[in-house]
């Protein structure tokens, strides 16, 4: 039997001579019992070989995309393939028309620029109520929208000032007296802002530390790739104890968007060719979880030998008991759900859209139909959206708006199967088996409140665990790892809240003994409320 069940056809083994003969008793309409049961294999032979030659081509071309194609599967891009591939036809009724692409959006308005500094520059000559220069006649008033330049310039990612002090020594008793540094100047070699800067490059942006060293030591700041990853994991130690309350709160979410990726770790990698035991789990992942916990997204990266699911495992069990089973957004594989809490789960229906994308060119008129109605879901989901519409209501939306469209759709595909349009074991077929088989998951949107229906926030916040990997390569070591999820954690979940995540990690560094007292009250949503009584108690003092 094949992996599916399928079973393999039997060799037939004929010799030209038997062919030949086979061929002039079919002619002669007088075959025997032993040639009908043999043409039957050469027939099922041919079918079974047809459709792995397909399912071969469906591979091939789905590493095509990966590696040399746009990595989109946006309605507008399918569609436009398949209709090159089939006659024009007339849109289905209620479907959405692709959405057009915008155009550019004009000039970033002052506003965007939150990083800035901001100078006041008062009118040399004029004040409110002065007399008009121009005709000496009215008075000026100030106008509420002040006139705006702004000036862009670089400095390497990590600046250094030098301080050279005069120094002098007595020629009778030989001592040294040296000048002091300006006021102000901290007296410590690293700034916490530099310390900032190299943890977000790496972890934030994906640049490795030896090509950061690269670009410091051109720009004439060297610092070596040793030196900006200690700086980095003081960064993550002045912020461990914000990092373990952060977790603390996300455990407490009522919804989890969960995945996970491949990662290298070079410690682990070589521990299984040491012990190279067959029987002992080989796979190194980096798993995201998004916790939605009332208003905020809260991001977090675990990287090792387990899975999504015994992550969440180990990471749940922070979770009051007292609280109600959680929903959990994730695609069908199972090493994503955990085994010691109940969860309601959702399932990822982009994933299932994604099996009918792969098979597309082999099948082109019934994809269209497949995306072009799963595109009106997305469409109402979108309009809910727009509208700000309570999870109550956004239900309520949903089962007036997509319940019809998503029974039409199940009842459709499964009878192409019912009615032997589409062969089982095709790949067509085995797309909608997975439908059919995920259905009441891809399809939780129509029964529970606020629940989501795709895992694409999730897949968002894998890709920069991917961009750490593709740069990167790896890392050297599990506390390394470690060092990497804190640090993406913090800055992932403050891009999250709105916040700068430059600003955020120098602040906890800055006020890192309050951070440890009270992690509370240095979340990424409300630290900066903490500041301005901190600076009023040192004016004080």
């Amino acid at each position: 039997m094949a992996d599916n069940g399928e079973a393999i056809p039997k060799e037939i083994d004929l010799t030209e001579e038997q062919l030949q003969e086979l061929i002039r008793r079919l002619d002669q309409n007088c075959l025997t019992p032993t040639d009908r049961d043999l043409i039957k294999g050469v027939l099922g032979a041919h079918v079974w070989l047809s459709r792995k030659l397909q399912e071969r081509e469906m591979s091939l071309k789905r590493l095509f995309r990966l590696f040399f194609q746009k990595r989109t599967e946006s309605s507008r891009n399918i569609l436009k393939k398949v209709s090159e591939a089939t006659e024009e036809k007339e849109p289905q009724p209620g479907a959405v028309p692709p959405a057009e692409s915008s155009s550019g959006h004009g000039r970033r308005p002052a506003s965007q620029y939150t990083g800035a500094r901001r100078t006041h520059c008062a009118h040399p000559e004029l004040a409110a109520e002065s007399g008009c220069p121009a005709c000496h006649r009215g008075r000026v008033f100030p106008l509420r929208d002040p006139g705006i330049f702004i000036h862009f310039k670089a400095r390497p990612p990590i600046d250094a000032d030098i301080y050279e002090s005069d120094r002098f020594r007595c020629g009778s008793c030989g001592a040294v007296f040296t000048a002091p540094i300006p006021a102000g100047v901290p007296a410590v070699t690293w700034d916490p802002t530099a310390k900032s800067m190299a943890a977000i490059l790496r972890y934030g942006a994906g640049v490795p530390h030896y090509r950061l060293e690269k670009l410091q030591q051109q720009l004439g700041v060297p610092i070596s790739d040793a030196t900006l990853f200690d700086l980095s994991e003081q960064v993550a130690d002045a912020a461990f104890i914000v990092y373990r309350h952060l977790l603390l709160i996300a455990a407490q979410g009522e919804l989890f968007h969960a995945d996970d990726t491949t990662m290298r770790i070079l410690a682990l990698m070589k521990e299984d060719k040491d012990k190279d035991d067959a029987r002992q789990r080989k796979g190194i992942y980096t798993t995201a979880i998004i916790s939605i916990v009332e208003e905020h997204e809260i991001c977090l990266f675990f990287t090792g030998r387990r899975y999504a699911g015994e992550n969440l495992d180990e990471f749940l069990k922070l979770r009051s008991k007292q609280m109600q089973a959680p929903m959990l957004m994730a695609d069908a594989a199972v090493r994503n759900l955990p085994k010691t809490l109940q969860v309601i789960l959702l399932k990822c229906l982009t994933h299932g859209r994604r099996q009918f994308v792969d098979v597309y060119e082999s099948f082109p008129a019934e994809v269209t139909h497949i995306i072009q109605e799963i595109a009106i879901i997305y469409h109402n989901d979108q309009q809910a959206h727009e509208f700000a519409l309570t999870p109550d209501l956004r239900l309520a939306y949903h089962q007036e708006h997509s319940g019809p469209v998503t029974e039409r759709l199940h009842h459709w595909c499964l009878a192409l199967i019912n009615e032997k349009k589409v062969e089982p074991n095709s790949a067509l077929g085995k797309a909608i088996r997975y439908l059919d088989k995920h259905w009441d998951g891809l399809t939780q949107f129509l029964r529970i409140p606020g629940a989501p229906i795709s895992n694409d926030l999730t897949e968002r916040l894998l890709k920069r665990a991917v961009l750490h990997r593709k740069n990167s390569l790896f890392y050297l070591t599990e506390h390394g790892a470690a060092v990497g999820d804190i640090l993406m954690t913090l800055i992932q979940t403050a891009v999250r809240a709105g916040a700068n995540p430059f600003d955020y990690l120098t602040e906890i560094q800055r006020h890192h003994a309050q951070a440890r007292d009270h992690p509370d009250h240095w979340l990424p949503w409300n630290y900066r409320d903490s500041i301005p009584g901190l600076l009023a108690g040192d004016a004080a003092a």
